[in-house]
C-alpha cells in the first residue's frame, strides 16, 4: 500500500504567506453565483485527481506538454464559459475559472487525464 509520507524542509517565507492572505481575501469576495455549488466542485476535483492518480500509478503521463497545454488554454480563453478571477497574487497572472465545472482552468489545461466539460479538448 502507498502510504506517502509528509515532510517539511523549510519555514514559509513571508512573501508566501502574505500571498496566502491575499489569496483567502480574493476568493472570500469571489462572484460564486455563475459558478457551480461547491459540492459539485469539489466533485469534479475529486475525479480529476482520481485520474491523476491512476495514472500515475500506472506509469502513464500526468502532465501534459507545453504546447499541448497552451493548446488548450488558447482553447478555453476564447470560450465563453471562462470567467476571469482577479489577478492572482502567487503569479502575477489573472486565473480563469469555467462556470461549467468550477475549476481554475489554466491550472487544469496541464493535466493530462483532464477534458474541457464541454469537449472542446
Amino acid at each position: 500500500m502507498l502510504k506517502p509520507k509528509p515532510t517539511i524542509d523549510r519555514e514559509p517565507t513571508q512573501i508566501e504567506l502574505d500571498n496566502i492572505d491575499k489569496v483567502e481575501k480574493m476568493l472570500a469576495t469571489e462572484d460564486t453565483k455563475s459558478l457551480p455549488n461547491s459540492v459539485q466542485i469539489a466533485r469534479n476535483l475529486a475525479k480529476d485527481s482520481w485520474r491523476s492518480l491512476k495514472a500515475f500509478l500506472r506509469g502513464d503521463k500526468v502532465l501534459t506538454t507545453s504546447d499541448e497545454a497552451l493548446r488548450r488554454w488558447d482553447i478555453c480563453k476564447e470560450c465563453p464559459f471562462l470567467l476571469y478571477d482577479e489577478t492572482n497574487p502567487d503569479t502575477g497572472k489573472r486565473d480563469g475559472r469555467c462556470v461549467q465545472c468550477g475549476c481554475f482552468m489554466n491550472v487544469k489545461v496541464h493535466f493530462q487525464q483532464c477534458k474541457c466539460p464541454v469537449d472542446k479538448w
